[in-house]
């Protein structure tokens, strides 16, 4: 059986929240304040007062709260087995429960924390009119600008994703595995372990797009969680190429024969359509025909509901001209006849 309830000390049930942890210790701390008391309850006091400091202690604390949930004070004193077997060493309360008031709330002088001072011979004094919300909302300012000054965050952990040009083009959603340092149930070890999250890929994303999720990488005791950085890499294509970020390069191979009477063009896009680019003059190793609107979508955070056609980029199309090896000779003069005569 425990030897003492925190949350019977803090005078909360046990579903009860961290706010509500912070207001019950800010009001019964200068309740009960040494030093607003007099006599023997100044004694009183004091005990009740280091009890309320190991109280809050504890159950601020979300690593030994949860220790002390399941396995008691004996357990939290004592140390505990973690899932892989190691011993993790028990909790002692330092002592000193003015240091703890002190970091709460910023002063170790409860006078300053008054609006008045009750004062009757014997008895104990009771701070009053204290505005608990303003006094809250001050201090978690304070710890934010703390945080933000002495907390060093740790680097990011990178990730590369291969996205194929297709996806980079309709948008998808990959599931990704990942390995981080995670703080041990005793708020102190560090143990390796695997995450999974989803990553949503929207249209238009390049190898120059990075995702980051914040504070989703590393930890370690006493420094802020990193982020973890999802880099986008473009896997090759075999008949398209990615140029100036958001344009196509599509290179269409054909004979001399088609390339000197022309034809028509068909092609298979990166959404599985198929679109035809009438060809109507002769095609020489430097003709480039351009498709306006065909190339990559053009990423954007967002899209109203008036804007559903995506702006794209261009698709190029170069001509890789497939000449014959062998010619034979009666028809070699038939078409140098034919050539000089479109000359003559």
């Amino acid at each position: 059986m425990s030897k003492f309830d925190y949350y019977k000390i803090l005078q909360l049930g046990r579903e009860c929240s961290q706010e509500d942890i912070a207001e019950s210790y800010r009001r019964l701390s200068l309740q009960n304040h040494p030093k607003l008391s007099k006599g023997e309850n100044a004694a009183k006091s004091e005990y009740n007062f280091q009890k309320l400091g190991e109280a809050y202690e504890v159950l601020s604390d979300c690593n030994l709260r949860r220790i002390y949930d399941i396995y008691g004070d004996e357990g939290l004193e004592n140390g505990i087995i973690d899932s892989k077997g190691n011993f993790l060493e028990g909790y002692k309360f330092s002592g000193n429960a003015h240091e703890i008031f002190e970091r709460f709330m910023g002063t170790s002088n409860p006078f300053a924390l008054v609006q008045d001072v009750k004062k009757e011979e014997g008895s104990s004094t009771e701070a009053s009119n204290i505005d608990i919300e303003e006094e809250k909302k001050k201090k978690e300012e304070e710890e934010k600008k703390k945080d933000k000054k002495d907390i060093k965050q740790l680097p990011p952990i990178d990730y590369q994703l291969e996205c194929t040009l297709e996806e980079l083009y309709n948008g998808t959603t990959k599931e990704i595995k990942y390995k981080k340092n995670s703080i041990g149930f005793d708020g102190r070890s560090k143990m390796e372990k695997e995450s999974i999250i989803e990553i949503e890929i929207a249209p238009g994303y390049d190898k120059t797009t990075i995702i980051p999720f914040k504070e989703m990488g590393n930890e370690e005791p006493g420094k802020k969680t990193s982020d973890l950085l999802i880099h986008i890499q473009e896997k090759e294509h075999p008949c398209f190429r990615r140029v100036n970020k958001n344009d196509l390069i599509y290179t269409h191979t054909l004979t001399l024969a088609e390339a000197l009477y022309g034809e028509t063009v068909q092609i298979n896009t990166l959404d599985n359509r198929i679109i035809y680019i009438a060809i109507d003059e002769i095609i020489n190793p430097k003709t480039v025909k351009i498709v306006k609107g065909e190339g990559m979508p053009l990423y954007r955070k967002e899209v109203s509901v008036n804007e559903m056609d995506v702006k794209k980029g261009d698709l190029f199309i170069k001509f890789n001209i497939v000449f014959p090896e062998v010619i034979d000779p009666e028809k070699k003069e038939r078409i140098i006849k034919l050539l000089n005569n479109d000359e003559n």
